[in-house]
């Protein structure tokens, strides 16, 4: 029996309605109507792949998905539930979600970024409502520690090593704006070093290596205290500027700071995240970061 899967912002008497008199006419053909929410969405992303499913069915048992409705509030993921499903071929409506561009989350890139096959962290989402449902399922999927992020904070803020589940219940909810807190789950992952690359075009531009200062921080990050260490650019491995490089092009950005980490045992290289409109040194002394910028947008007014 093929299925069809009708998704809402809420479940509510019209919406139940509208699935049931679809389903009396579509039966008939062998279809069945799955009526569920945005928030019972469930992502996970690893070195297998990617998958996606809903109160335990995978996407890919249904043959098409309407978004009937999302809303504001569920928007950004309508439109990176787009992204997963043109990338598996499942037909879905509207086509016209897919048309995101660079107003997607970090879970909208991070997920375009597994889809092609680049080395992200192992990572779980769930919407903010379903973390306790979820959270020994993410436990024994990833094991403890773990790392939370919440979704629209940048510099390592809103970065929180989850070391028991009773941690999982202390997550801030609402950010400064009052807004909800949406997060990736991510497996822990021990790092020796963490370079940022600044990418311009097709080609690294600068790289630089942050050194984290401060005892027992397990986050990377100029704003959090860790200080820069320009590197020679000729000295940048292949493997770390061939994947900064791959990510900057997968979305779209011509400008970026890609984070770039490489695990302590294996010395294996992790993408951590690709940053548009990245943050710079001002001191010239010090980073050659606004020479090379200025060289490459004078370069592309000269093509």
């Amino acid at each position: 029996m093929k299925k069809l899967l009708i998704l809402v912002d809420k479940v509510g008497p019209k919406k139940e309605l509208f699935a049931e008199l679809i389903s009396k006419r579509v039966s008939q053909k062998d279809i069945q109507v799955v009526l569920a929410r945005f928030s019972d969405l469930y992502f996970e992303l690893g070195s297998k792949g990617v998958s996606a499913e809903i109160e335990g069915i995978s996407l890919e048992e249904f043959e098409l998905v309407y978004f009937r409705r999302a809303g504001d509030k569920f928007s950004g993921l309508a439109a990176t539930l787009a992204v997963y499903l043109k990338m598996r071929g499942i037909k879905y409506i509207d086509t016209s979600w897919g048309e995101i561009g660079p107003l997607g989350s970090k879970f909208t890139s991070i997920l375009k970024l597994a889809i092609a096959g680049l080395p992200v962290f192992p990572t779980i989402y769930v919407w903010q409502n379903n973390i306790e449902k979820y959270h020994s399922k993410i436990i024994k999927k990833f094991g403890l520690p773990l790392v939370a992020k919440e979704l629209s904070t940048q510099g390592g803020k809103g970065v929180h090593l989850i070391k028991s589940k009773e941690d999982f219940g202390k997550l801030p909810l609402k950010d400064k704006a009052g807004r909800n807190n949406q997060y990736l789950f991510q497996k822990y992952t021990e790092i020796n070093n963490e370079y940022r690359v600044l990418v311009l075009g097709k080609k690294a531009g600068v790289w630089e290596k942050k050194v984290v200062t401060q005892k027992g921080e397990f986050r990377h990050n100029i704003a959090l205290g860790a200080e820069e260490e320009f590197l020679g650019i000729a000295e940048i491995p292949a493997g770390i500027s061939d994947v900064a490089i791959k990510a900057a092009d997968i979305l779209n950005v011509q400008i970026a700071g890609v984070d770039v980490a490489t695990e302590k045992k294996t010395n294996k290289i992790f993408l951590v995240e690709v940053n548009r409109g990245p943050g710079v040194t001002y001191d010239t002394t010090l980073s050659p970061e606004i020479d090379e910028i200025s060289k490459f947008l004078l370069e592309e007014t000269q093509k």
